[in-house]
C-alpha cells in the first residue's frame, strides 16, 4: 500500500526542497513533484531528467528520515 506525502520545506545538505509523492510500506519513494529553493524562489525540477533522477537518489535517505520522524 502506498501513502501520499507532501513536504512543504525540507533542508538538506543538497539544498532546500519542496517534495510530493508516494511512499510504500517498503520505503520505496515515487516522487511526483520536486522543487528546489533558488535565489528567486521555488524552481520546478524535471523529474525524468538524468540529473534529477540522480539528485532524487541522493535525497532519498533525507526524505525517508523526515517521513519516518
Amino acid at each position: 500500500m502506498k501513502q501520499s506525502f507532501e513536504i512543504s520545506r525540507i533542508h538538506t545538505p543538497l539544498g532546500i526542497f519542496r517534495v510530493s509523492g508516494e511512499v510504500s510500506e517498503q520505503n520505496d519513494l515515487a516522487i511526483s513533484q520536486l522543487e528546489i529553493m533558488g535565489t528567486d524562489g521555488w524552481l520546478f525540477l524535471d523529474i525524468p531528467s538524468k540529473n534529477v533522477v540522480n539528485l532524487i537518489k541522493q535525497l532519498e535517505p533525507h526524505l525517508l528520515a523526515h517521513l519516518q520522524g
